[in-house]
């Protein structure tokens, strides 16, 4: 994560971002898979981040507010998160667990179904992610 410079309706103000994205990376994932996310903070205040509607087990210490579920990643620090897919299916989202960086620190997680498994309804035409922020 770090400061970007963004420009809406001809202004340009510094916004924190991941990977220099507004909104951050789709995450592309199976159906029981496990993920490592190795958050770097290169911005000038604590965050976190917080995997919505995915089932932490075994890992309940990486995900979620400041102070209440884990230490915040201070400005400079970095912290790795192990994501485990076991139950969840179908689109949800990440976001930034802290005061007001969750308006741009967010983004989609799109998980399929297992390998040689199918959709509970029939296969989707196209695929769309719609992120509405504030």
């Amino acid at each position: 994560m770090e400061e970007t410079p963004y420009t809406r309706l001809c202004s340009t103000k510094k916004i924190l971002t991941v990977n220099g994205q507004f909104p951050g990376p789709t995450l592309y994932v199976r159906k029981g898979e496990t993920v490592v996310v190795d958050v770097y903070n290169k911005g000038n205040y604590n965050i976190t981040i917080h995997w919505h509607g995915v089932n932490m087990p075994r890992n309940p210490w990486s995900d979620g507010p400041q102070y209440v579920t884990q230490c915040p990643i201070q400005p400079g620090g970095k912290f790795r998160q192990k994501i485990i897919f076991s139950l969840e299916e179908g689109t949800l989202w990440w976001h930034a667990h802290s005061d007001w960086s969750r308006a741009t620190v967010h983004g989609a997680i799109i998980i399929y179904p297992k390998k040689g498994t199918g959709y509970p309804f029939p296969k989707p035409h196209a695929e769309l992610p719609i992120l509405l922020g504030s």
